[in-house]
């Protein structure tokens, strides 16, 4: 194989090849630090599923309107379910808030910056 040949294969191995080394967020703001465009949900103090801005600020108006959406029994008024981000999340939110709040769950690990 030619010199040349051989530094062009190195070369396009190298540049393939998934880079293990923390990004310089991770390595400076730890291992719950999120890929670039993502932001901590913040659904409750310690909650870093990573998810987009826009997400975050919808979590914390529902926290905000959380008291006007639940009854004194703890049962949420009619068209709101619990949003349950985590075990015991009771914050009453439209069906679709669920649905999305599962699913940042189930995608978190890949929304991580490792």
């Amino acid at each position: 194989m030619k010199r040349t040949a051989m530094f062009a294969l190195a070369a396009v191995i190298a540049l393939s090849a998934p880079t293990l080394a923390p990004t310089p967020a991770a390595a400076q703001y730890g291992p719950d630090t999120c890929r670039q465009g993502f932001v901590w949900r913040e659904s409750f103090p310690g909650d870093h599923v990573c998810v987009r801005p826009w997400v975050r600020s919808e979590t914390r108006m529902d926290n905000a309107a959380a008291p006007d959406r639940i009854y004194g029994n703890g049962r949420c008024v009619n068209g709101y379910v619990w949003r349950e981000s985590f075990p015991g999340d009771h914050v009453c939110v439209p069906p679709e808030t669920r649905e999305r709040a599962a699913h940042d769950n189930y995608r978190a690990d890949y929304r991580r910056a490792y």
